[in-house]
């Protein structure tokens, strides 16, 4: 009975696994959401407040190939082809001043001049940026501002906000979701106080959440390196001490990128963190290296993966306000999705670790399945 209830068990492991490998392959390979939408709202002294927003109009046009179509118009602004995209725009876009809302209008759009290959490749994201204005009333300083961009309207999450007002002092981020009023925005006093208040708990929580998601569900590529690594371990110690080599690895070249000290295209990186995890798989099957071979290897693939992550922090923004806070529940994010992921992962597999099958039944395939899913990620990366 006990035998019967294992080999069910490996059957449902093994059913889950093949539904996760195919839903990978049918998502296009972007490790990390460099094609979210960005806004830039500036208010004058004069109250006179104007926007950018820069979308990815892929689903909104139906695909990559009539996105390129709509990148063909000319004059967009006034193009009746492209009236209705403008129209749901800005009815999905939402001012409020205190509890009233303000009427706001596209007055330009730039639309991507990039050839078609960008338009359905899975490591390029042509943007089209709206630019809206709006003029706030005499007494605009005495209220408070706010945004929200509705679903009706498909604005690829998460919407990186950032709100300015000319004075110096006064600036907010924050990262949003469709439907999601950004915090109020009060122009009579600084919203850069370095002190801990509910603003700052709630941006530190918004960062952490942005990070864990970038692992699971919208990085499966650093979650498979670390699901690599978890395959070639023979101790929970030697576990522990990698994802720790890993961690610091791409903490440092996070650090060091977001703050502008190493550029590096994602063109080059992403392909890059790709083979990263066919090494570690191809590695797990044939060469079983040593502890301190892996730690070194380990190292310089978590130098690589931090600049990964970094492109997508830059491109999501980060507030001027608490840029050290931010960046840092960033990566606390990273980090509590990648030990929850093993953790989750150990317990299921625990009490085969042990077993003389465990290499020739979950090691080496797995490691293997992980190697084929990154290979082809990477050409997908290079040649798509």
């Amino acid at each position: 009975m006990s035998s019967n209830l294992t080999q069910l068990w490996r059957n449902v492991v093994g059913v889950c696994a093949a539904v996760m490998m195919l839903h990978l392959l049918a998502s296009p390979a972007q490790a990390h959401l460099l094609n979210m939408t960005r806004v830039s709202v500036s208010i004058d002294e004069q109250g006179m407040l104007t926007a950018t927003i820069d979308a990815d109009l892929t689903k909104e046009a139906g695909g990559g190939v009539g996105y390129f179509k709509l990148s063909q118009l000319k004059a967009p602004l006034s193009n009746a082809e492209f009236a209705p995209v403008i129209a749901r725009i800005e009815a999905a876009s939402v001012l409020m001043l205190d509890n009233k809302t303000l009427p706001w209008r596209v007055t330009n759009v730039t639309l991507p001049k990039q050839p078609e290959a960008d338009f359905t490749s899975g490591l390029s994201w042509p943007m089209t940026q709206f630019t809206l204005r709006a003029q706030l009333p005499a007494n605009f300083t005495e209220r408070s501002l706010s945004v929200m961009f509705a679903d009706s309207f498909k604005f690829e999450e998460p919407l990186a906000v950032n709100i300015t007002f000319s004075r110096a002092d006064a600036s907010l981020s924050r990262w949003l979701v469709r439907n999601q009023f950004s915090p109020a925005f009060s122009f009579s006093r600084s919203q850069s106080s370095h002190a801990v208040n509910s603003d700052s708990v709630a941006t530190w929580l918004s960062y952490i959440k942005q990070g864990a998601l970038h692992i699971v569900p919208n990085g499966w590529d650093h979650a498979l390196f670390v699901l690599g690594l978890f395959l070639g371990v023979t101790s929970l110690r030697q576990l522990i001490l990698l994802i720790s080599g890993f961690t610091l690895a791409h903490t440092m070249t996070l650090a060091l990128a977001t703050f502008g000290a190493v550029v590096v295209s994602a063109h080059i990186i992403e392909p890059l963190i790709a083979l990263s995890i066919v090494w570690i798989g191809l590695e797990n099957v044939w060469v079983k290296p040593r502890l301190r071979w892996r730690f070194i290897i380990v190292v310089g693939f978590g130098l690589v993966h931090g600049l990964g992550f970094a492109e997508a922090l830059r491109a999501l923004g980060i507030p001027s306000s608490d840029y050290v806070g931010a960046l840092v529940s960033f990566n606390v994010g990273v980090e509590l999705a990648q030990l929850g992921l093993v953790g989750v992962v150990w317990i299921l597999t625990c009490r085969w670790r042990n077993q003389p099958y465990w290499f020739a039944r979950i090691a080496r395939p797995g490691s293997l399945g992980i190697a084929a899913l990154a290979f082809y990620w990477f050409l997908q990366r290079t040649l798509l």
